[in-house]
C-alpha cells in the first residue's frame, strides 16, 4: 500500500521507471557534488578521500529529482 506522496494523477510510478530516473539523476548528482566539492577551498585538505565522498553524498542526493523526473515522465506517458 502506497501513500498518496508516491501516487500521481495516473496512478503509482513503475519501479522500473523509478530505476531509469535514478540511473540518469545519480550520476549526475555524484558528479556535480564531486565539482562542487573541487571548488570548495575547504575540502582541499580531506584530498581524494573527500571528493570520492562528496560524489557518494551527491548519489545519494540524486534520489530526490529521480523522483520528481519518474513522476513527470509517469504524467506525461499517461496524458
Amino acid at each position: 500500500m502506497e501513500d498518496d506522496f508516491h501516487r500521481t494523477v495516473a496512478g503509482p510510478v513503475p519501479v522500473g521507471l523509478k530505476l531509469f530516473a535514478f540511473a540518469l539523476m545519480g550520476p549526475a548528482m555524484g558528479i556535480n557534488a564531486a565539482l562542487i566539492a573541487l571548488a570548495t577551498p575547504a575540502m582541499a585538505p580531506l584530498g581524494t578521500n573527500g571528493l570520492i565522498a562528496s560524489g557518494f553524498v551527491g548519489i545519494v542526493l540524486g534520489i530526490f529529482p529521480a523522483r520528481w523526473l519518474a513522476r513527470k515522465i509517469h504524467e506525461g506517458i499517461n496524458e
